[in-house]
């Protein structure tokens, strides 16, 4: 996510970009904010990620002096990054002015809303890891919740960032906190 934050300083030349690594070991030697080798959202998995997503954000927040100004800070995630930036609005924990996800999914119905936290949502079409319905879907929920969301399906692009998806995000970061 770092570099495509650094892509984005012309777009957004005053906005600070952190990309926090999630904080448990995978076997490929990455990094991961939950499990997936069944393929299964647990409880006990949610929320192990949840405290885990939120004591990350809350010592980034913290640093960069943004505990009194959360509306002039966005999530912006990709598949399990936009899993937990997802849960995080949607459940009411974060309430954010903007929240971007690439290849994400919502684990959870949200539970609470938020006019003020805007929401792009992308996904490409030929996603073989989370299919890109799964981005229909939670835009659906958090319509129906009340949130202002916006989706948009890219043909052709796996589970990954296309160049197109990162303009479009810049953009939408640029129009949203200018």
């Amino acid at each position: 996510m770092q570099a495509v934050g650094n892509s984005w300083q012309a777009t957004l030349p005053d906005t600070a970009f952190v990309a926090p690594d999630a904080p448990f070991p995978h076997r490929s030697g990455g990094r991961q904010w939950f499990a997936v080798d069944d393929q299964t959202m647990r409880p006990e998995r949610i929320d192990a990620a949840r405290r885990a997503f939120d004591g990350v954000v809350s010592e980034i927040i913290e640093h960069e002096g943004f505990e009194n100004a959360l509306d002039r800070v966005a999530f912006v995630g990709v598949s399990q990054g936009a899993i937990m930036a997802l849960d995080a609005v949607a459940s009411g924990r974060w309430k954010v002015g903007s929240l971007v996800t690439f290849a994400g999914l919502l684990p959870l119905p949200p539970t609470s809303s938020s006019v003020e936290t805007k929401v792009f949502m992308m996904h490409g079409s030929a996603d073989r890891t989370i299919p890109a319905a799964a981005t229909t879907t939670a835009a659906n929920q958090l319509k129906a919740a009340g949130f202002a969301v916006t989706s948009k399906i890219y043909p052709g692009v796996g589970h990954t960032i296309s160049s197109e998806e990162a303009r479009d995000a810049a953009i939408f970061l640029r129009d949203r906190f200018e």
